[in-house]
């Protein structure tokens, strides 16, 4: 598996921040495209996107 894209992970950090969660909860560096992309999922649906 692949890294994820700068602008995957500047995305779901946006959402994190929306969220209101804590970015240092989120191992970007060592986190594969694949697992970057579920979370992006789990924290639009959250949002209700």
């Amino acid at each position: 598996m692949g890294k994820a894209t700068p602008k995957m992970i500047e995305y779901a950090q946006g959402l994190i921040g929306q969220l209101g969660y804590d970015l240092d909860d989120y191992d970007f560096n060592n986190m594969t495209f694949e697992q970057v992309r579920e979370l992006i999922d789990e924290l639009k649906d959250e949002r209700g996107y």
